[in-house]
Order: C-alpha cells, then structure tokens, then sequence
C-alpha cells in the first residue's frame, strides 16, 4: 500500500523524467568556483542551491585528471549530527548542462 513495496530503481532514472528548469537568479560568491542559485522546477522554487565547479585530481572511470566538473547540491539543514536535503531532484547531465548554461547567461 502506499508504495511499501521497494522497488529496483534504474540508474538511468534521471534521464527518463523530463523536468522544466529555469534558473531564476544566479549570485556569486566569494569563491570563484561556487554560484549559488534559485530554481524553479515545474514550478516547484527550490532556493539557495549551490553549483560547485571542480577539476579532477586523478584519474577515474568517467573523467581524467584536469578535466572540469560540475556540482550541483541542494539546500539542507542539520538534524542532530546529519545534514539532509530540504528539497531535491534527480539531475540527469542533460539537466546539469542546461543549468550551467542558464548561470553563464545570467552572471
């Protein structure tokens, strides 16, 4: 009942969903390598996101060393000694790309 039962969920999940994204402001911080922005995802607001961009310190299965990577967390308050998101979506790289490239107009 109720979605009790679990279920084998795909780790192409992400990619399946279609989500409306518009990034609704974009602000900089004093780290150059961190923007925080507002979203409005199918007109759900999710505020004070943070876009982090990193390059890679060895090499992996998905990326090479100095290769640059993008973050994206979403906002989050301590209960106790654990931090857990307020709000999330599943961020396909299709969805990360389009963010980015919303943040880049806008800054």
């Amino acid at each position: 009942m109720f979605g009790t039962e679990k279920k084998e969920v795909k780790k192409d999940a992400a990619e399946k969903v279609d989500y409306i994204i518009k990034v609704e402001a974009a602000r900089a911080t004093k780290n150059d390598s961190i923007i925080m922005v507002d979203l409005d995802v199918n007109g759900v607001k999710i505020k004070s996101c943070m876009l982090k961009e990193a390059t890679v310190k060895e090499d992996g299965e998905k990326h090479k060393k100095g290769d640059t990577v993008y973050f994206l967390n979403f906002p989050s308050e301590k209960v106790g000694d654990k931090y857990y998101n307020r709000a999330w979506f599943p961020v396909s790289n299709a969805n990360l790309e389009d963010i980015i490239k919303q943040v880049k107009s806008l800054l």
